[in-house]
């Protein structure tokens, strides 16, 4: 698997050269275009010129055509440009050679070439074949009427291995600039990528510490590197937080679960050791067993009931076991169940309930657990003779809201955000509770958030409330 670093390190560099290849590929084509136009540009206007000097001065007298050759060959040498000058057959008649005994003399041209030129306008060819060159050419052609009459044909051309060397000497400038640009980029390149790498690198290197149990671990963020870099190194912080407050909550779940489990089974392996040494006598161990029984079906309800919340967490509440049925009645066949310990408190009940009911959609098994829940709560906390409330009401969004209330010691303000977290008990003073384990508002709130409702709790003045919410139904 290749590095990241040299991943992006050769990704860019072959996208820097692609790009200069294509610039590089563009620049060639447009230069050779426009080399071919100006050489055409500066053949034609010389044979145009060369024409209108063969009018001038004429062909036919020997001095006239030596002027003509001295002209042609002062026109050579300033432009660059071989001009002849054809008679009406084709054959060559005056050179810009400057020689009296020129080898271009005589030379017959084919009447191809110069009938592609027009009265007003000098052929041009780009790549001909001339044979008293001996080479490809870029040729143009032009009429010339002297004035002793008749007509010739003025014939300007040059190398065509001029546009090549051109050309040439263009690819190895445009070679020499991406050589320097590469020479620059790479550099740049290699510290813009390192600079990029240092914060992945540090997360990498922090996630392998939080991997080995560090979980104090932080990634800084650095306000030289980009906006996505340091958002990436916040979610890390913000992730490598959770985890340190999911680890924590896993360790005090481990020491909370080792200490309720603790006193049952220090009790449960007591009575047994007694009974087998004979300490505890024949006579008297049925009701030690009776007491070894209680601590085990209490190990049993813990045991039920953490499976029952990791169930709900993991699967949630089905869609398939919820329905519509009556809240007021849950919640008064519910409170009937408590008429027991309401009457040994002699606590007075107060109870709020729509006259027509209040039909909601959840799992009904769910919530009656949620409501005793509730109830058992508040009837546990409630002094003698204090105040027990229900009620349901009508909320905000088409939502009914369920209260249970007692009047009581109240709960401190830093209490109250942890009284729905596992094992937790706001009475200290209840740590050895033999019939609580501080799961039941852990499991209603778990219930509740499984139906996507809210749960709250307030506690001022000597009452403290838990109101739920569940959607209401239309009949």
């Amino acid at each position: 698997m290749k590095r990241s670093f040299g991943g992006q390190m050769t990704l860019t560099v072959c996208l820097i050269l692609l790009t200069l290849t294509i610039l590089s590929t563009i620049t060639q084509l447009m230069y050779r275009h426009l080399t071919v136009d100006l050489l055409a540009d500066d053949v034609t206007a010389s044979a145009s010129a060369a024409a209108d000097m063969t009018e001038l001065l004429g062909t036919d007298a020997v001095r006239g055509r030596q002027q003509l050759c001295i002209q042609l060959n002062y026109t050579a040498r300033a432009t660059g440009n071989d001009t002849v000058v054809c008679d009406e057959s084709g054959t060559v008649i005056s050179c810009s050679c400057g020689l009296q005994s020129c080898e271009h003399l005589g030379y017959q041209f084919d009447h191809a070439l110069l009938d592609g030129a027009s009265a007003d306008r000098p052929g041009f060819r780009s790549n001909l074949e001339i044979g008293c060159y001996g080479e490809e050419r870029m040729a143009a052609v032009s009429f010339a009427q002297p004035k002793t009459g008749g007509l010739r044909y003025v014939v300007s051309s040059r190398s065509a291995k001029t546009v090549t060397q051109r050309l040439g000497e263009a690819f190895r400038a445009n070679l020499l600039a991406v050589a320097l640009v590469l020479l620059l980029a790479i550099p740049m390149v290699w510290i813009i990528v390192q600079r990029q790498m240092r914060p992945i690198r540090q997360m990498t290197a922090a996630a392998r510490r939080m991997a080995h149990g560090q979980m104090d671990v932080r990634v800084d963020a650095d306000d030289t590197d980009t906006a996505e870099l340091n958002e990436l190194a916040l979610a890390f912080n913000n992730m490598a937080q959770a985890l340190a407050k999911s680890e924590l909550k896993r360790q005090e779940f481990v020491a909370n679960v080792s200490h309720e489990l603790k006193t049952p089974i220090t009790t449960i392996s007591g009575y047994m050791d007694g009974m087998l040494d004979g300490t505890i006598p024949v006579e008297q161990q049925p009701r030690y067993m009776e007491i070894i029984s209680g601590e085990v079906k209490r190990l049993s309800r813990l045991v039920r009931s953490m499976l029952e919340i990791s169930c709900i967490q993991d699967q949630g509440i089905p869609a398939e076991r919820k329905r519509t049925f009556d809240l007021c009645q849950t919640v008064g066949e519910v409170l009937l169940s408590f008429e027991r310990k309401i009457n040994d408190k002699s606590l007075e009940v107060e109870v709020d309930l729509p006259d027509q009911g209040a039909r909601t959609l959840a799992d009904p098994d769910a919530i009656t657990q949620v409501v005793y829940n509730l109830i058992d709560n508040a009837v546990k906390f409630c002094p003698e003779r204090g105040t027990l409330g229900l009620r349901v009401s009508q909320a905000k969004g088409g939502k009914y809201l369920v209260s249970v209330r007692n009047t009581g010691p109240t709960i401190p303000s830093d209490e109250l955000p942890l009284v729905f977290d596992r094992f937790h008990k706001t009475d200290k003073s209840r740590s050895a509770d033999r019939d609580g384990w501080g799961l039941g508002l852990y499991i209603v709130k778990t219930i509740i958030l499984s139906h996507e409702e809210d749960i709250y709790v307030t506690s001022r003045d000597g009452v403290t409330e838990f109101s739920f919410t569940l959607p209401k139904v239309t009949v």
